[in-house]
């Protein structure tokens, strides 16, 4: 019994690794997906099947709005790690380029009839039998023995979305709970629209180009790379996180032309707005910081990640005066760095 449990913890381990990389890989791609498990499949432990029922992970979404689900069962046969089935209705399965299954050895059943309708000699043929065919709904099953097949398949089907937000998970009101990916934020499983979604059309303030932000007032601007942010709209002359450069710096940068790079001041700005900033300059990083001595004064302190030391200044004009990089004043050489950024 012992032996049976530990092989069977390493095939859910290995079935649970699988089924992250696909989330991974989802993500990447900006597609909205739900977690979830699959009950009532015998599992393969050695040579032999169990009698039991176990449960199996698998990912549901949406391929060009056609439910989709990746199963990762628990096979110990290296030649197999799972399924995918899709299941269009007919107008969606005759609008497909079924040659992206291809390689799987994929097979097509009617949903109601269960009739395989699949022709791998001539895939015109099998259009044709899908047309003619009663049903109305199908389902689209290929077995996969390696996740690069898997990914091929989603890669080629994928409405590429031109928006792209930062992921949240939630719990949907069907109990399925959602990983949120893109600016779409339906539920892949029961189809409700989450909390999270994000798509409200807007201008961008520095290029007045069409781009999306969320329910915050958040986003980003495809075309000049503003973030949006509603207290930068507010406060047009200061530097406000996310954006190292005030709302107004970006449009004067924007109309000459020039990237949104933070002068010294700016850089000195954002670090009294976050407290925590760095550079990079001949490959070291340097990290800059306030260090609160009292609820009045803070101290900046300049940390060299090669050397480990740490310089201190008094005051903002201190640190713009003096500090040195290399035994060079910043001040002198500030355009030679690089990655100027809030502290990753």
């Amino acid at each position: 019994m012992r032996i049976t449990v530990k092989n069977l913890n390493k095939l859910y381990a290995t079935a649970f690794e699988k089924m992250e990389n696909m989330s991974k890989f989802l993500g990447k791609n900006c597609v909205d997906h739900a977690l979830d498990f699959h009950y009532g499949h015998r599992i393969k432990i050695g040579k032999q099947f169990t009698n039991e029922l176990y449960p199996i992970p698998l990912i549901r979404f949406r391929l060009k709005g056609i439910k989709t689900e990746v199963f990762f069962d628990v096979y110990t046969n290296n030649d197999y790690i799972g399924y995918i089935k899709v299941y269009p209705n007919k107008a969606e399965i005759l609008s497909l380029d079924l040659e992206v299954f291809a390689n799987l050895k994929y097979l097509i059943y009617g949903y109601h009839y269960q009739q395989e309708l699949y022709n791998s000699e001539d895939l015109k043929e099998t259009k044709n039998i899908i047309e003619k065919s009663k049903d109305t709904r199908f389902i689209i099953y290929a077995d996969f023995d390696n996740l690069e097949q898997i990914y091929n398949v989603v890669e080629k089907l994928i409405i590429k979305s031109s928006q792209r937000f930062s992921m949240a998970n939630y719990k949907c009101e069907c109990g399925h709970y959602v990983t949120i990916e893109s600016y779409d934020g339906t539920c892949p499983v029961c189809g409700r629209e989450s909390l999270f979604k994000r798509k409200f059309k807007t201008k961008c303030p520095v290029c007045e180009a069409k781009c999306l932000k969320d329910q915050y007032g958040n986003g980003e601007c495809e075309n000049c790379g503003w973030k949006l942010d509603k207290f930068a709209n507010k406060f047009k002359n200061r530097v406000i996180y996310p954006n190292l450069i005030s709302l107004n710096k970006a449009k004067q940068l924007y109309s000459e032309g020039k990237p949104f790079e933070p002068n010294l001041d700016d850089f000195v700005e954002a670090l009294y707005n976050y407290s925590e900033m760095q550079f990079k300059y001949n490959g070291v990083y340097y990290t800059v910081e306030l260090a609160c001595e009292n609820d009045d004064e803070y101290d900046i302190e300049l940390y060299n990640s090669k050397t480990s030391e740490t310089f201190i200044f008094k005051t903002k004009e201190e640190f713009k005066n003096n500090a040195k990089v290399e035994g060079k004043f910043l001040k002198d050489i500030w355009e030679e760095t690089t990655e100027k950024d809030w502290l990753q």
